[in-house]
């Protein structure tokens, strides 16, 4: 496998109005409705959003499946259906600005290659990290385009899985769905694929360049989703196939004292969240493989809110609930936890929705043509950057403020323990 950045011009395009490389086969579905009129639809959603400026990445529509933003917003990666990550510089105006256009890795077999993320992996908006299905993820620095480092594990296999003294086999790189790189930008954790019945969680030294060890046992199909906490470095959420969401403390020595606490969401996973509430609690918001909305307290698992699809749809003042497409969760300055969510075909709607016991109405943004399935927020400007199934990397602004204020509320807990027996080695 050889990799670097390639720079590539000519892919951007303003887009001012509609998208030239669209097939339109979407177009052919039929939307459904709102539930009340324009007038109540406005006095709801206060706050209105529009575009501020929109750049197509491609002409072969190509999805936009991941974004991420540096620590300041001032540059925005998005990571395409092509295996390609485009850069975005962000300026005080908050318009877009060309940095680069990269090509992230270059095959030399017949392997396919998808990415599973991207990440900026400090403060500084130069180095970022791209996740690969195959097992690797790629250091890249952007002041240079040139790859800086690689973190991948070759695991022996026969027959029967083996790993780590269970046998002796060939090599292979183990698949892996999604990963993140924790706070103080010194440990990397990617989440594999499902193999034979075994799921691992493998941890990386991002200065010392090597691999540091694993969680085996924790869950038992494949893991979707990770999240280092945004302040606590060795704190760290996973989510899978399986239902369950773990809390670990990746100082502990074993696997066994690292799972502070498991969650079982009853759910296939897509999507976690650190966020912090009003009463300057920790809570983890979960978005579903079936686009349900969940939200637990961190330290003690206890659900705070759970919404299924109809009634996100409803609060969204969307009649199908077929067509809702949850989208992801965000905190703003004031600690209220944000929900997007659009439609599934045309895309034509996209819309916030804010949690305070219930979910309420706040935002509606203005001429949204795709399905949008990735978006990265700053919470200290109010800027949202969304990307989508068109191949549009979108900044929206905002006019006008939701007026009434609220705050997370707890509930009862549904709550389930895993009991561990065996004891594993600390990743580090």
């Amino acid at each position: 496998m050889r990799s670097k950045l390639n720079s590539r011009g000519g892919d951007y395009h303003s887009v001012p109005g509609t998208y030239d490389g669209e097939t339109g086969e979407d177009m052919q579905l039929i939307d459904d409705e709102d539930t009340c009129g324009v007038e109540e639809l406005e006095n709801l959603f206060q706050v209105k959003c529009r575009i501020g400026n929109e750049l197509a990445v491609s002409l072969n529509n190509d999805y936009i499946l991941h974004l991420a933003a540096d620590s300041c917003f001032t540059r925005v990666a998005a990571g395409l259906s092509n295996a390609i990550v485009h850069i975005f510089d962000v300026n005080v105006e908050r318009a877009f600005q060309i940095s680069s256009v990269t090509s992230v890795s270059t095959p030399t077999s017949n392997e396919r290659v998808g990415i599973c993320g991207v990440r900026f992996l400090d403060d500084t908006p130069n180095c970022l990290l791209v996740g690969e299905n195959n097992g690797i993820v790629r250091l890249y620095d952007l002041r240079t385009q040139r790859e800086q480092a690689r973190f991948q594990e070759n695991i022996e296999c026969t027959d029967n899985f083996s790993y780590y003294g269970r046998g002796r086999g060939t090599s292979m790189r183990k698949a892996i769905n999604c990963f993140d790189s924790n706070s103080n930008g010194r440990i990397i954790c990617t989440g594999t694929e499902q193999y034979q019945g075994d799921t691992y969680l493998l941890f990386y030294d991002v200065r010392q360049r090597e691999h540091l060890g694993g969680y085996f046992e924790s869950h038992e199909d494949d893991i979707t989703s990770l999240r280092f906490h945004d302040k606590n470095p060795d704190i760290l959420c996973s989510g899978s196939v399986d239902g369950l969401i773990n809390v670990f403390d990746i100082k502990e020595e074993t696997e066994d004292d690292a799972l502070t606490a498991t969650i079982n969401t009853e759910c296939s996973i897509q999507k976690l969240n650190w966020h912090r509430n009003i009463y300057e609690q920790y809570v983890i918001s979960c978005v579903t493989d079936t686009n349900d909305f969940h939200v637990y307290l961190a330290e003690e698992g206890d659900v705070v809110a759970k919404f299924d699809r109809a009634q996100i749809t409803a609060a969204a003042k969307r009649k199908n609930k077929d067509n809702c497409n949850v989208v992801d969760a965000h905190s703003n300055g004031n600690g209220d936890l944000l929900l997007l969510t659009g439609t599934n075909n045309k895309g034509e709607v996209l819309r916030t929705l804010r949690l305070n016991k219930n979910l309420l109405p706040m935002a509606d943004f203005i001429g949204t043509k795709q399905v949008v399935r990735a978006s990265v927020y700053d919470k200290k400007s109010g800027a949202l950057v969304t990307g989508g199934e068109s191949g549009f990397v979108t900044l929206w602004t905002t006019e006008g403020s939701q007026k009434e204020d609220g705050g997370l509320a707890s509930s009862s807990s549904e709550f389930k323990h895993k009991n561990k027996k065996s004891k594993k080695k600390t990743p580090y």
